[in-house]
């Protein structure tokens, strides 16, 4: 494909955030790489389909500050809502450097979206999440950029390892970028616990695209990450965007528990626990890593180590389940103050199985948010 000659912008912000990384600008760097569907295999064939399907829903993001270049990436057209249509990606183009919660304002950057079709307009931030790390920008409605549709994956979808995709698009020859790899069961060093992993070997522009399977299901959205790339899951976005639409804010609920996914564990730990609780064996249950001492009343007699299998009567397969059961009941709640939800528990400790009582509220309290929220490294 040939390059349009590069604007100013294009190049300031080439040269200042992508001058040392390999391949991130250079096409003919992208055609030799193997992760590139560029062969004549079944395999690459299904990928450039699945891809050419959502071309014109994935953009290339700017954020210039005073001028100067902050951070580029991808985003994806998610949903049209007025005289708005909305941009979904990561909030890392807007977060303030050395900081761990705090952004940039609407009035504060101004966005630069990249199309497929060589036109650039204008955006602006409308809902940003350092938590979940993802933010909305919204642009003038523009009903030629299709919206893609966020669903959830199947219950056990994160049990099995599977071929993926992770899309961008460049921002100097608006170009789709692909690259391929896996779906890995292992567990991200990262401090958000939703996290998904795959191995496709992406660079800074791919943060804030999507990564698809080639049933053209959604997976979330990436990362970067050095040794493996991490997705925040599909399940955690859709949500927010729809608290965002009908509430315009995120109701974030206040139960501060981490973990990890029972499957994500060592093959030695795992077996010692399945040995004690056979019908562990398939993957079921999220392992509590941590609980805040803030309020830890609240959880029902649930300790670090505890074993959580369902919540409600629903099975749960990965942690992003977990948080998406949460985020749907603060919604759910509506004028009630709180909730209460019913948690299985086994504890593998003195082998018990229980039940345990959540207290379910939204979190307003933005100390008490930071208190246990995610904190994303630096780029």
């Amino acid at each position: 494909m040939a390059q349009d000659n590069a604007s100013p912008i294009d190049a300031l912000w080439s040269n200042a955030f992508f001058g040392d990384l390999k391949g991130d600008s250079d096409m003919e760097a992208e055609e030799d790489d193997p992760s590139d569907p560029e062969g004549f295999t079944q395999e690459a064939l299904n990928a450039k389909q699945v891809v050419l399907c959502l071309s014109k829903s994935i953009v290339s993001l700017v954020s210039p500050v005073d001028g100067k270049p902050l951070f580029g990436c991808t985003g994806t057209v998610v949903n049209h809502v007025g005289s708005e249509t909305w941009i979904l990606t990561s909030a890392t183009l807007v977060r303030k450097p050395d900081t761990d919660h705090d952004a940039y304002k609407a009035d504060e950057v101004k966005i630069e979206v990249l199309l497929h079709d060589k036109r650039t307009i204008n955006g602006c931030i409308s809902m940003c999440n350092l938590h979940y790390n993802i933010a909305v920008v919204a642009v003038e409605i523009q009903f030629d950029l299709p919206m893609v549709a966020l669903n959830d994956l199947p219950e056990c979808y994160s049990l099995l390892g599977r071929p993926v995709i992770a899309v961008a698009r460049d921002s100097k020859s608006r170009a789709l970028l692909v690259r391929q790899g896996n779906m890995i069961r292992k567990r991200s060093k990262l401090d958000c616990s939703e996290l998904l992993l795959c191995t496709c070997p992406v660079n800074k522009i791919f943060i804030g695209g999507l990564v698809v399977d080639f049933e053209r299901r959604i997976i979330g959205i990436t990362f970067f990450g050095k040794d493996t790339t991490h997705i925040v899951p599909t399940e955690i976005m859709a949500r927010c965007v729809k608290h965002f639409k009908e509430f315009r804010t995120l109701k974030q609920p206040c139960v501060c528990i981490r973990g990890h996914a029972l499957h994500s564990l060592e093959l030695s730990n795992l077996e010692i626990l399945c040995l004690k609780f056979p019908n562990l064996s398939c993957g079921v249950g999220v392992v509590v890593d941590q609980i805040s001492g803030i309020s830890s009343a609240n959880f029902g007699g649930i300790e670090a180590g505890d074993i959580i299998c369902s919540i409600d009567g629903v099975v749960l397969y990965s942690v992003a389940q977990l948080t998406a059961i949460l985020l749907d009941t603060v919604v759910a709640m509506k004028s009630q103050k709180a909730t209460i939800l019913q948690a299985v528990i086994q504890r593998p400790r003195d082998n018990t199985k229980f039940i345990a009582m959540l207290n379910i509220w939204e979190n307003g309290s933005v100390e008490y948010g930071n208190s246990f929220c995610n904190r994303w490294p630096l780029l």
